[in-house]
């Protein structure tokens, strides 16, 4: 069979998130926090000595700790070009992550457990379809519990309804104030086929 014939294999669709990483100032500190605070497995600390996709020696941890419903949240560890810069804590609206827990009582036992073990936690904050609270882990990732409110489906099913129609309005409305700002190109990068030979040959290049 030639290259040509091959069969087309059917592109079915993405299922469930794997892990989420980030950077660690330390991999025994951050331990500590997920799973001594929070409570999920360690399931994997592994050690390479090359930066992937670069053929660079460098050698680095990386970390996986898994949550109940089988997902991880992972980190890296990388001695050799840590900087303090790396873990500012950031705004929310920049970077956070959400993990669900199942009633409001739990959720204020969480508070109180997180704030006992030397962790500022605040909220609950309600957001009409959950209610949070939050805390920063040792790298400065804002880290948010949650749970559902008690007409979450109910209020989900309403927005699902008009969210595209919602999102083109407000696109409408912003895109002017963004493009004082920001350039248009990048403001739409729809269209562009990255799996062109010629394309890979730029970026390839672009990268060395």
């Amino acid at each position: 069979m030639s290259q040509t014939d091959k069969p087309t294999i059917e592109r079915k669709a993405v299922h469930n998130m794997h892990h989420t990483a980030f950077r660690c100032r330390d991999a025994e500190q951050t331990r500590w926090f997920y799973e001594d605070v929070l409570g999920f497995k360690l399931a994997a600390a592994m050690v390479f000595d090359e930066e992937p996709g670069r053929a660079q020696k460098r050698e680095y941890m990386h970390l996986f700790f898994q949550t109940t419903d089988g997902n991880f949240i992972a980190f890296f560890d990388v001695p050799d070009d840590v900087d303090e810069k790396m873990f500012i804590a950031r705004h929310g609206f920049d970077q956070h992550i959400a993990f669900e827990v199942e009633t409001m009582e739990q959720l204020k036992a969480w508070r109180r457990h997180i704030n006992k073990m030397g962790r500022p936690c605040f909220g609950a904050i309600d957001h009409g379809f959950v209610h949070s609270i939050y805390m920063y882990d040792p790298n400065g990732v804002q880290v948010e519990l949650t749970v559902k409110d008690k007409n979450y489906d109910a209020i989900l099913a309403e927005d699902s309804a008009k969210a595209h129609q919602t999102l083109k309005d407000w696109t409408t409305r912003t895109r002017p104030m963004k493009l004082e700002r920001i350039s248009a190109d990048l403001l739409d990068q729809r269209g562009i086929d990255t799996s062109k030979a010629d394309f890979s040959k730029v970026k390839k290049e672009e990268a060395n």
